[in-house]
């Protein structure tokens, strides 16, 4: 089983460090405006899915095709009386989404009629797989939509996240949507529900594991976990600390929906959310019967709308609404026809919301077509693939541009108007195209203000690493540095020491600074000839930590299994032997009797462990059950031995003390027990045993 096939195989809800001593460091900002400065405010995208299949003649209906829907849905059809109008007799919502009608009042709403995929599917699973994976109906894709893009962003995720550029997780899911977030190769986002339920953070994880592909799994399971802590901590802190009203309606989804709005409005750098609303599957009792303005599908709109109305006051107030777009989607529609449970069956195209301040406000699409002599096998026609949202979305709002929206969705799609002009970043250098002042930039490039490309250095360009001190008290640590592009003359400085360095051909574009002390260190590199240039690296130096030893003995084997952490050399020293070894784990030969085992590092303060094992030979034991004498067959080289003979309740019954003859066997007498369970010990210089006999 390949990295990949394991990741997938975890349970989705561990989701998914710091930087270390020893490891190439390097800058990791992503040239994204979704995510290129998270010490700012940034976008943010929130996904919110219908789950089941929501009926969407009955939430944005076409009132031209009135008499059609009436015709052929006479069980669920709304009056016509009670439909919200948003355009001159055209278009109208469900009497429930009265806060919808008014985002599309104030410009804030983008509707996008008869949205599917070819082929449709009508299994829930299998439709929502196609959504959250954006492939063909024919394809099985185990990687998600969001999860590819994230990881184009963030290509070594999760290694070395949370770090300082990116303290915040990438995603949150309060929904459990894994396969939108499932990449190529990891997991990028967090699973969550209340970050209030966060008191208690798991204790870090820190065993070291055999270097085979079953360790490596382990492994990796060790460092999502711990990256899970670290974000549950972070979560946890953030939201406590907020100030926020409560005012949010009592539903579980309402919940889901309080959680994202605190997060944003208390500055959580998480730049995409997942939330879910279920009991959309209205096959029956959709409507009430008597009157189609209530019934299930009516509560369900009347949560949507609520939440919705509850977030954007709340994103509006603390002045975040302008950073948030949310999309609102469902696997499939419903049928055209209503059937005989006053419900609607799994159908296919559905309309579609985005709704935030800077949306494209206008209808896209026109009305569904619905024949006022439908039969009851029609269905809607699609008029737009839901990966045109998609690619829409990441090359408007999320900042990549083509060449990243193909790799994420695997072909080109048309485009559709999902954000106003104003606010599309074609390039995605992070400035908007009517402020661009070149707007055919690079991926990746520095800009100005205007857009225009400035010098900059990839991100690792530079190679850091680093060598603790030897133990505390000692100035033995070391930074070793060096930089791919060596056309350029760089100068470091590191304020912590009072010192300037010079990178250029004189030393090969390589330095070595040591002697340091426990302690981090800020490293400024600035190119000569580019004013404005600065790469800053905070570097720490550490101490080793204290040796870690567990072990195992076999008894049968006359061995010890040693697993250790804390150094790359570790010396053994058995019963006054000494070894060394470049290995975690290793296994000791002991002999019989007592044994001394120390194990060292090279390092003395990181102190040494010292086990005593007993190895016991092994004695032979028979008749049992026994009458008369019973045969203790005791091996080595043993003169003397102890035999005891406890009774059931533990009361010593019998000692004798026996020279062990040349045959190696000892004989000792049972006659004097009565009939029933005893338990014998048998001691010696290389015997420590116990067994149970039957006296008959």
């Amino acid at each position: 089983m390949n990295r990949r096939d394991f990741l997938h195989n975890l349970s989705h809800s561990v989701a998914i460090p710091s930087m270390f001593s020893g490891l190439d460091l390097s800058s990791i900002l992503s040239s994204s405006p979704l995510f290129s400065n998270t010490n700012q405010k940034g976008k943010i995208l929130i996904l919110i899915k219908l789950e089941g299949g929501n009926d969407g003649l009955n939430t944005l209906i076409p009132l031209d095709q009135y008499s059609g829907l009436n015709y052929i849905r006479p069980d669920v059809v709304l009056p016509e009386n009670s439909i919200l109008n948003i355009n001159s007799n055209d278009l109208g919502f469900h009497p429930s989404l009265t806060f919808f009608k008014e985002l599309f009042k104030q410009e804030r709403l983008k509707i996008i009629q008869s949205v599917a995929y070819p082929t449709p599917n009508y299994s829930h699973f299998r439709s929502m797989d196609i959504w959250e994976s954006a492939s063909d109906a024919n394809i099985f894709e185990s990687s998600g939509w969001m999860g590819r893009y994230l990881e184009n962003l963030h290509p070594n995720y999760p290694a070395g996240y949370p770090n300082e550029n990116f303290p915040d997780p990438l995603a949150l899911e309060l929904d459990n949507s894994h396969l939108s977030f499932t990449g190529r190769s990891n997991f990028t986002s967090i699973v969550t529900s209340n970050p209030e339920w966060y008191d208690e953070i798991l204790n870090p994880l820190n065993y070291s594991y055999p270097n085979t592909k079953y360790g490596e799994k382990l492994s990796y399971l060790q460092l999502i976990g711990n990256q899970a802590n670290n974000y549950n901590e972070r979560l946890a802190d953030v939201y406590k600390n907020a100030n926020f009203n409560d005012n949010f309606p009592p539903s579980y989804f309402g919940d889901q929906i309080k959680v994202v709005a605190r997060l944003i409005n208390a500055g959580l750098n998480t730049r995409i959310y997942s939330v879910k609303l279920g009991g959309f599957d209205t096959h029956d009792f959709q409507v009430d019967g008597n009157d189609h303005t209530l019934g299930a599908h009516t509560n369900l709109l009347k949560q949507l709308n609520d939440s919705i109305k509850s977030l954007m006051d709340s994103l509006d107030a603390d002045g975040n609404s302008d950073r948030v777009i949310g999309m609102i989607f469902s696997e499939f529609g419903r049928t055209v026809a209503s059937n005989r449970s006053i419900g609607t069956d799994h159908g296919t195209a559905a309309p579609m919301f985005v709704f935030g301040n800077k949306v494209d406000p206008e209808i896209t699409g026109r009305n569904p077509i619905i024949p006022t002599n439908a039969d009851l096998q029609y269905e809607m026609e699609m008029q737009y693939d839901f990966r045109q949202v998609y690619y829409s979305l990441i090359k408007q709002w999320l900042g990549g541009n083509e060449d990243t929206a193909e790799n994420v969705l695997f072909k080109k799609f048309d485009q559709l108007p999902i954000i106003q002009g104003k606010y599309i970043d074609t390039d995605g250098d992070g400035v908007s195209d009517d402020r661009d002042l070149c707007n055919t930039t690079p991926l990746g490039a520095m800009v100005n203000t205007d857009g225009c490309e400035i010098f900059s250095l990839p991100a690792d360009n530079y190679s850091i690493q680093t060598n603790g001190v030897s133990c505390s008290g000692k100035s033995n640590g070391q930074i070793t540095i060096s930089v791919q592009n060596t056309d350029h003359i760089y100068n470091l400085s590191i304020p912590e020491i009072d010192s300037t360095y010079v990178l250029d051909t004189s030393n090969q574009h390589q330095l070595v600074i040591d002697k340091l002390e426990i302690d981090t260190y800020t490293l400024n590199f600035t190119v000569e000839g580019q004013e404005g240039y600065l790469q800053t690296f905070e570097i720490g130096i550490t101490e080793p930590p204290a040796l870690s030893a567990k072990s195992s003995v076999n008894q049968k084997g006359k061995t010890m299994t040693v697993n250790l952490s804390g150094s790359d050399l570790y010396y053994s020293e058995v019963n006054g032997e000494r070894r060394s070894y470049k290995l975690d784990n290793f296994t000791l030969q002991l002999r019989p009797g007592m044994n001394t085992v120390k194990i060292s590092t090279p390092q003395e303060c990181q102190g040494v462990h010292v086990e005593q094992v007993f190895i016991s030979e092994q004695v032979k034991h028979y008749p049992n059950p026994v009458q008369g004498e019973l045969n203790l067959v005791v091996p080595g080289k043993d003169r003397n031995t102890t035999v005891e003979i406890y009774n059931r309740s533990g009361s010593l019954i019998e000692r004798y003390k026996e020279q062990i003859p040349f045959s190696r066997i000892v004989k000792v007498s049972t006659l004097s027990l009565k009939t029933g369970f005893y338990v014998v010990k048998v001691n010696g210089q290389t015997v420590e045993q116990t067994f149970k006999i039957i006296k008959r």
